[in-house]
């Protein structure tokens, strides 16, 4: 046995296996020539040994995804692996088990079911699953039995029937209340494309319209001319006939180079998202990518 510095890299270690074998010996990094079982038959205590350990290897398949992630993360920046540090802390808690704490708690089992099997005795005893006792004293609250309480219990009960009944007669489940024409809900992803040419030279491309009882959020906008170089790329809002400058970017843009444009906008029915391209010619290829989440108004 060798005392080192330091244990060397896993990679290393992997490299000498069969050869040199690395390990921690209270805690001091070592190495050894690689052991070598020696011919002939082994004892009882080795097969018990080795039984242990095939059991204690096999489990690690077992663990739960959390202690897995555990022990994977505490490898990360050391050579041992993860099952490394798994067996070593199965073999070090049967390490810290004393013997007369094993005995302690092997008494403490005997007399537990000592004290269940004098249970079942006693419900044998009259030859039913009943448990018969004796009551002392009532373990109610006082006052809880008597009239009163109880129809205090019915008022209560009639005022939740009445409002079961005043949302049956509305035919509906659910409970209308102001403001519920401003919310809205998650309905799907955006991926609206449009593949075509512009409305003419140094014209426009457009997204489709906006369905109706849909809102966009759009988070993303992205036009490319896949024929001829621009020099502007105007991205716009057109709602109601108007267009709304969102971003103008000028530059010498090469064909085929898309312009992306990231946005935090709310687009209502029948609104557009429109990008002029200062540049183009008629019959270009262009394509015009609109990105976000589809919404739906809560009615």
């Amino acid at each position: 046995m060798a005392r080192l510095k330091a244990l060397p890299s896993i990679d290393i270690i992997r490299g000498f296996k069969g050869t040199i074998d690395f390990y921690l010996w209270r805690g001091l990094p070592c190495a050894r020539k690689w052991p070598r079982r020696a011919p002939g038959r082994r004892t009882d205590a080795e097969i018990a040994s080795s039984a242990l350990f095939g059991i204690i290897s096999s489990n690690y398949r077992l663990l739960a995804p959390l202690v897995l992630a555990a022990f994977q993360e505490a490898a990360k920046d050391q050579p041992r692996t993860a099952r490394d540090l798994y067996i070593s802390a199965v073999y070090g808690h049967l390490h810290e088990a004393s013997m007369t704490d094993f005995l302690t708690l092997l008494t403490e089992c005997r007399d537990f079911l000592d004290a269940l099997q004098a249970i079942l005795d006693a419900l044998g005893s009259v030859a039913t699953d009943d448990l018969l006792v004796q009551v002392q004293a009532s373990a109610l609250p006082a006052g809880a039995a008597t009239l009163a309480e109880q129809q205090t219990q019915t008022t209560a009960l009639q005022l939740i029937e009445d409002l079961r009944n005043a949302l049956q007669s509305v035919a509906t489940d659910r409970l209308i209340v102001r403001g519920e024409d401003q919310l809205i809900s998650y309905a799907g992803a955006l991926h609206d494309r449009y593949a075509g040419v512009p409305s003419g030279a140094g014209g426009h491309v457009q997204s489709t319209a906006v369905p109706a009882g849909q809102i966009w959020h759009v988070t993303n906008l992205s036009v490319v001319d896949n024929t001829t170089a621009l020099t502007i790329v105007s991205f716009r809002l057109f709602s109601g006939g108007v267009e709304y400058i969102i971003h103008d970017y000028a530059a010498a843009i090469p064909a085929t180079e898309p312009t992306s444009k990231p946005c935090d906008l709310w687009l209502d029915p029948t609104d557009r998202i429109r990008v002029w391209l200062v540049g183009s010619l008629a019959g270009d290829t262009c394509v015009l990518s609109t990105l976000g989440n589809i919404m739906t108004l809560e009615t």
